[in-house]
């Protein structure tokens, strides 16, 4: 056989496998799908090819993710944006949504919650304290807000806000639809301004103004039980995440 004849071992196989895979990709041109997302979705498919998922399960799987892509793209959404990486989304679709049977707070709720209103606590008390040691004058032409209103304020917060994320957390299987969660979150935060409003009512003797000092002491002390909440325990996200 002459050198021009000669061909790699394999050099077949190889090329069917190429021209298969280029087959796949267009696959996903012809869709409708934009250059990225159907490299996504390319991705995803063969991914998913790997997992034991049934044939039935899988085709229903990508049709459904099509879909959605292609509707979505109206508004610039793109596959990452709507599924994360596609590591997750395989397992996500093969394992199911995770049924979280914790408290609705989630795992270290009371930590987070702590957290959190360490938090506002901190921002208040910082605000206000600065705000008043430059300007001494808005304590008496301004509504000074008392300690008693900057606590209930911080504490109510602090229940409220690691719940909210949870309420959207793909990961999890939520017994309400989407309208009831948003619904929970503007009631969450009525039910904030609301107690806030109603405790600033209070006579001063019970929700007393601070001077400008002992709110920043109490601001700057609150920064170091976050740090060392933050040290102890797993806290998802808040300030200096």
């Amino acid at each position: 056989m002459s050198e021009e004849n000669k061909q790699p071992r394999n050099a077949g196989v190889r090329q069917n496998r190429n021209t298969v895979a280029v087959s796949e990709r267009a696959a996903f041109d012809n869709l409708g799908l934009t250059k990225r997302n159907a490299e996504y979705m390319y991705r995803f498919n063969k991914a998913l090819e790997n997992t034991k998922l049934s044939p039935d399960k899988k085709a229903a799987a990508v049709q459904d993710m099509v879909n959605e892509l292609v509707a979505g793209q109206k508004s610039g959404k793109t596959a990452k944006n709507l599924y994360g990486d596609i590591d997750e989304r395989v397992k996500l679709v093969v394992d199911g949504p995770v049924k979280d049977t914790a408290v609705i707070g989630g795992p270290n709720y009371w930590p987070n919650m702590a957290y959190n209103s360490l938090t506002f606590f901190m921002i208040f008390n910082l605000m206000f304290g600065i705000m008043y040691l430059f300007s001494p004058k808005l304590m008496q032409t301004s509504s000074p807000v008392g300690i008693t209103a900057i606590l209930i304020s911080a504490l109510v917060a602090g229940f409220i806000l690691p719940i909210m994320p949870r309420l959207f957390d793909p990961k999890i299987k939520h017994k309400y639809n989407g309208w009831i969660r948003v619904s929970l979150v503007v009631l969450g935060f009525l039910v904030w301004m609301a107690m806030f409003y109603l405790v600033q009512l209070l006579p001063r003797a019970i929700n007393p103004v601070l001077m400008p000092w002992p709110s920043i002491i109490l601001g700057v002390l609150s920064i170091a039980a976050m740090f060392w909440l933050r040290h102890r325990y797993p806290i998802r996200g808040g300030f200096f995440g």
